[in-house]
């Protein structure tokens, strides 16, 4: 389960150096010292075309940090770097890639008691994320998302 604040789309990471990596590091660590950690509530799951996700609730601290962390990415790498406006905040639980009956997933999903769940944001996880394609035997794409941790930086001045 992850929450996406914010991610860097001007560039496949490969193409990213280690420079601008730290410069974006330096720009986070400035940035995430000016806001304390803070609680939101996760729920209830939902399914959809996309895959399983929590809404999250309230708002403010993760528009916060959503907005510190945008400011960090334009001091560090460029405005280019933030090509969408990102939703609302959610925890993804996991990813479709293709069309189904979503009926059982959200009987089962609906079957979750209690169905909110309080979550404490601490600390950010800078990430190396990686998009795979894999062919589909019916000519489609597969795509499969792993990643490597590079940073994990901690909320607040603590």
């Amino acid at each position: 389960m992850h929450i996406t604040v914010e991610m860097d789309a001007s560039a496949p990471s490969r193409d990213i150096s280690t420079a601008e990596r730290m410069r974006l590091i330096t720009a986070l660590k400035g940035e995430l010292a000016r806001i304390e950690p803070f609680t939101l509530w996760c729920g209830s799951p939902l399914a959809n075309r996309t895959g399983a996700i929590l809404d999250t609730h309230p708002d403010q601290g993760l528009v916060a940090l959503q907005n510190l962390v945008r400011r960090a990415l334009w001091e560090a790498r460029d405005t280019s770097a933030i090509a969408h406006e990102g939703g609302r905040g959610h925890a993804s639980l996991g990813y479709a890639y293709d069309s189904a009956d979503s009926d059982p997933l959200q009987s089962a999903l609906r079957r979750i008691s209690p169905s909110h769940a309080p979550l404490t944001v601490s600390s950010l996880h800078l990430l190396d994320v990686r998009w795979t394609a894999h062919p589909r035997a019916d000519g489609g794409v597969r795509w499969e998302m792993d990643w490597d941790p590079v940073a994990v930086l901690a909320l607040g001045t603590a």
